[in-house]
């Protein structure tokens, strides 16, 4: 029997980018996101620094005398947890991430980073609301961070096709 085919990965190292835009704004438009509302994001966050996670729940489907339970997919739950470093710099998500803010942020992956937004490309809208920034407790040789929940406050688009 032949060896089964490896399918073809994609690198993660520098082929991402993070970037928000203000609520109502199309975060999917590349005028939007190469313009002057938009705020690169990426390289504030610490590596574990965009913990999005979906879970779902479990749909009981019992039936009479049937010896094992069954069940079904229920409703999803996304979260967002941001962790970033601590900085004065004004354009740090420790500046323009701050709580009470909304906006969407515009989640690209497999693209070179410093490629701008283009017509055609795909990314993922997550809409939010951020909640209270949270210093995190120093660490030995570290850097100061942030923590951070972003409330996600309507459906997410994913694999959206950014526009004119």
């Amino acid at each position: 029997m032949a060896l089964e085919t490896a399918p073809a990965s994609s690198q993660s190292d520098g082929r991402w980018r993070i970037t928000s835009v203000p609520l109502g704004a199309n975060a999917l438009s590349v005028a939007i996101l190469n313009g002057g509302t938009a705020k690169a994001e990426t390289y504030s966050f610490t590596p574990d620094g965009f913990n999005w996670a979906t879970a779902q729940a479990t749909v009981p489907d019992k039936r009479l005398t049937l010896k094992q339970d069954l069940s079904r997919p229920g409703k999803t739950t996304e979260t967002l947890e941001l962790k970033y470093v601590a900085s004065t710099d004004a354009n740090s998500a420790a500046q323009t991430l701050t709580e009470g803010s909304t906006g969407q942020f515009n989640v690209r992956r497999g693209v070179p980073n410093e490629t701008t937004y283009a017509v055609g490309q795909t990314a993922d809208v997550i809409t939010y609301i951020l909640g209270a920034q949270r210093p995190d407790a120093p660490t030995e040789n570290g850097l100061d961070t942030i923590s951070q929940t972003a409330y996600i406050t309507a459906p997410t688009v994913r694999g959206g096709t950014i526009v004119a």
